[in-house]
C-alpha cells in the first residue's frame, strides 16, 4: 500500500509531524496542518459524490490549500485533472467534455466557466473564496465545519490513475496523460535521489501547478521531509523575495525562468543554495555558465523528462563541463535507446496511456517502449543529446536540419530577444530554414546575411537560414517555456 501518491505525506507525517511543509508568501504549513485540512476536505469531496474512479478538475490560482485537496482527492482513489488558469470558458468545457469529470472546481476568478457544465449536469464547486458568496457550493465553508480527525482509508490501488494531466495543445486538442499511483510513486523516488545532500531548507517551486512536474516536486521533496516553497508570481523580484525569506537549498528553473532570475536588477543571498539545475530538450550550455557563476558554492543538474514518462535522463557536475550540450544518462532503473535517429525510452515510470485515446497511445508505443519524437544522438561513452523534434525537422533539398541546432548557433546575435526556426513550404528545396526573431524595441531587424554572417562556419551552410520573419513575440508552451513551432508556422504561411 506504500506505493500511492498520498503515503509521501503520511510517511512524513509519521516521523516529522511538526516540520514545515509548504509556504508561500508569509504563509507556512506543517506535515501535521496539511494532514489535518486533507482530512477535512476528504470529507467535504466525498459529501460531493466524489469516490474511487472519480475525475476531479481544478481550475484556480495556485494557493496552499491546493495541497490539501490534491492529497483528499489521492485519498478518495479519484483522479486529478489540473486546467491551466488562463484557459477560457469555451477551453474549460471542451475539454470537460473530452474528460466527463464528475466534480469541477473553481476559484471565484473562474467561476463563470462552470455556469454551462452544472447545466450540464456536473457538480460544480468553487475553492478559495473564503466567507465570501459564490455562485456554487464552496468547499471553504463545508471545511469549515467538517472534522480533521483521520478518515478511513479507502482501498487504492497502485494501478489507479491518480492524475490526468492534459498536454499543452500546441497543435489541438489537448490529450489526457494518465498516470498510476506506482508510476508517481517510482518517479517522485527517483527523483528525491537527484539532490539527497540538501537539506531541510527545500525547494523552490517553480513550475506551475497544472503540469505533472509541479506536483512531482512537492512529492519528491516531501518524500525526503523537505519543504516546497510556492512563489506567488514567477518573477524574478518574486523568486528573489522567496529565497530570501525562506532560503531554500534546491533551486530548480527553466531557461526562461532562469533569465528573469539571473537578470544584473534581481538581488538576492545565494549562500542557502546548495544545488541548481535545468532543463528541457536541448540546453544552451552558456546559461549553465552564467548559472554556475551566480550560485559558485551549489551543485549542479541537467534533466530530461516527459509528462507522459516522467524524468529519463540527468547529468551533474563536471560532467557539464566536459560534455556541453548533453542532457546525461538515464534515471536509474530507465532504459534507453535510439532507433531510426529517434529516442526511446522504457520503464516502470511510463504512463498508462492518453484517455480513452487509443490510437494516439499507440502512436507513442512500440513493444513496451515509449516514442519520445525526440531525435537524439549519443557518444561514446553513452551520453545523449537531444537534436531536435521528429515532427519538427526541417528536409531541404535532401538534407535534414534540426531546428534546435539552429537556434542555438544565432543565440546571442546583438539585438535579438528570440528566436525560433522552422521550415518553410519551397519549391525548390521542399522546405527552407526561417528564422522567426524576436529583436530589442530600439534595434533593427538583422539581414539575412548578418545572420548567416553570424552563424559562419559553425553550421553547414545548408542549415543557415534563408528567410527571416519578425515577430513581435514567440508563443511558448506556459509550463516549460518550449516554443510552439506550428502556431509560428502558422503565422508565417498566414503572412504568405
Amino acid at each position: 500500500m506504500l506505493r500511492l501518491s498520498h503515503a509521501f505525506l503520511d510517511l512524513a507525517l509519521s516521523c516529522t509531524p511538526n516540520a514545515l511543509a509548504a509556504t508561500m508568501g508569509t504563509q507556512a504549513l506543517t506535515f501535521r496542518q496539511i494532514d489535518q485540512a486533507t482530512n477535512a476536505m476528504t470529507r467535504v469531496l466525498a459529501s460531493l459524490g466524489v469516490t474511487r474512479g472519480s475525475r476531479v478538475m481544478l481550475q484556480a490560482e495556485t494557493t496552499l490549500d491546493h495541497l490539501a485537496f490534491f492529497m483528499a482527492v489521492q485519498r478518495l482513489g479519484a483522479a486529478f485533472i489540473p486546467l491551466l488558469p488562463t484557459w477560457s470558458q469555451q477551453e474549460v468545457e471542451s475539454n470537460a467534455a473530452y474528460i466527463r469529470p464528475h466534480l469541477v472546481v473553481f476559484d471565484p476568478a473562474r467561476e463563470e466557466n462552470g455556469r454551462d457544465l452544472e447545466r450540464g449536469g456536473v457538480t460544480v464547486a468553487t475553492i478559495g473564496g473564503g466567507d465570501r458568496t459564490t455562485l456554487f457550493p464552496s468547499i471553504d465553508a463545508l471545511v469549515a465545519k467538517a472534522s480533521t480527525d483521520k478518515v478511513p482509508p479507502v482501498n487504492v490501488s497502485e494501478d489507479d490513475t491518480h492524475a490526468i494531466f492534459l498536454t499543452s495543445g500546441s497543435t489541438g486538442q489537448p490529450k489526457g496523460v494518465m498516470v498510476s499511483h506506482r508510476a508517481t510513486w517510482l518517479r517522485s523516488i527517483n527523483g528525491a535521489s537527484r539532490s539527497p545532500f540538501c537539506g531541510g531548507g527545500g525547494e523552490l517551486m517553480t513550475f506551475p501547478m497544472y503540469h505533472w512536474a509541479g506536483w512531482n516536486y512537492v512529492l519528491e521533496n516531501w518524500a525526503h521531509r523537505r519543504a516546497v516553497h510556492f512563489v506567488e508570481r514567477l518573477d524574478g523580484q518574486h523568486m528573489a523575495e522567496a529565497i530570501d525569506r525562506w532560503r531554500p537549498e534546491y533551486l530548480y528553473c527553466i531557461p526562461a525562468l532562469w533569465e528573469r532570475l539571473l537578470d544584473p536588477g534581481i538581488d538576492f543571498d545565494t549562500s542557502s543554495i546548495r544545488f541548481v539545475s535545468s532543463g528541457t530538450s536541448t540546453f544552451d550550455p552558456k546559461l549553465m555558465d552564467r548559472i554556475r557563476e551566480r550560485f559558485p558554492h551549489a551543485g549542479r543538474g541537467i534533466f530530461y523528462g516527459s509528462t507522459e514518462f516522467g524524468g529519463a535522463l540527468t547529468m551533474h557536475g563536471s560532467e557539464i563541463d566536459r560534455r556541453p550540450g548533453s542532457v546525461g544518462l538515464p534515471y536509474p532503473g530507465c532504459d534507453a535507446d535510439i532507433v531510426d535517429g529517434e529516442l526511446r525510452l522504457r520503464s516502470l515510470t511510463m504512463m498508462d496511456g492518453y484517455f480513452e485515446l487509443p490510437d494516439q497511445t499507440a502512436e507513442v508505443f512500440d513493444d513496451g517502449w515509449y516514442l519520445t519524437g525526440d531525435l537524439a544522438e549519443r557518444d561514446a561513452d553513452g551520453f545523449f543529446s537531444i537534436t531536435g523534434r521528429r515532427r519538427e525537422v526541417i528536409r531541404s533539398g535532401g538534407e535534414t536540419v534540426a531546428p534546435a541546432e539552429v537556434e542555438l548557433a544565432l543565440k546571442g546575435f546583438p539585438g535579438m530577444l528570440d528566436v525560433a526556426v522552422i521550415g518553410v513550404p519551397d519549391p525548390v528545396w521542399g522546405e527552407t530554414v526561417c528564422a522567426a526573431v524576436v529583436v530589442a524595441p530600439d534595434c533593427d531587424a538583422p539581414t539575412l546575411e548578418s545572420l548567416r554572417g553570424y552563424v559562419g562556419d559553425n553550421l553547414a551552410p545548408y542549415k543557415h537560414p534563408r528567410r527571416i520573419v519578425q515577430l513581435s513575440e514567440l508563443p511558448r508552451t506556459a509550463a516549460t517555456g518550449q516554443i510552439m513551432r506550428s502556431r509560428i508556422k502558422q503565422a508565417i504561411l498566414d503572412l504568405g
